[in-house]
Formats: structure tokens, sequence, C-alpha cells
């Protein structure tokens, strides 16, 4: 019965044009650049920004990080889907003018419960 479900839902898949194998990309991106901390207001922003671009879904999570040997407040916006589109990520980098933000793509096996 569950290599049936599966059947079907790898059939399903392919009838929508998915990949069976999504990727998570967790976008790590550090404060602002001038105060090193994450304010309500660059949070608000960075969150307006993360539900525009990705509507189906994210997962926000604040934390400290260290970039050129400095400690910073910093987020990583985690996004399950089957492919990123770079732009995305660039008009992310431009609106809350980082220098640079990481990126890291790794293919999941996931299923909802």
């Amino acid at each position: 019965m569950k290599s049936e479900f599966y059947l079907h839902v790898a059939h399903l898949f392919v009838l929508l044009g998915t990949s069976l194998m999504p990727y998570r990309y967790d976008i790590f991106i550090g404060s602002d650049n001038d105060s090193k901390k994450i304010s309500k207001k660059y949070l608000d922003k960075l969150s307006n920004l993360a539900s525009e671009l990705f509507p189906d879904g994210y997962t926000l999570l604040r934390g400290y990080g260290y970039f050129d040997g400095s400690k910073e407040d910093s987020v990583i916006i985690s996004v399950v889907c089957d492919e990123m589109d770079i732009r995305k990520l660039y008009r992310l980098k431009s609106k809350l003018k980082q220098s640079s933000i990481l990126v890291v793509r790794s293919p999941i096996d996931a299923d909802f419960i």
C-alpha cells in the first residue's frame, strides 16, 4: 500500500512537471551593514521581501553570524522548492543592500505529514 501511494505521488509530480527531489535553499543574510544589528524595521523589510519572493512559504531564523571576523546579527531564510530563480536572490541582496549573501542548495527528500 505504501509503495502504491508513492507511485501515485510520483505520477502526480511527473504530470505537474516537477522534480521528485526538491531542494532546500538556506539563504544567509547579515545585518544592516552599518549597525551590525537587525532592527525591527530591517526585519520587517526582510520579512516583506521574503513573503513577496517566496509566496509558497519559507522559514525565517534569527541568530548570530561572523563575517570578516566580526560578530553580527544574522538571518537564515529556508525555502523548499524545485528550482530557485536566481533573480530572486539578486533582488533580495540588492534590496537589503548586502555586499553578498550566502546561498546553500541541498537536495532533500521531504514529506508533509
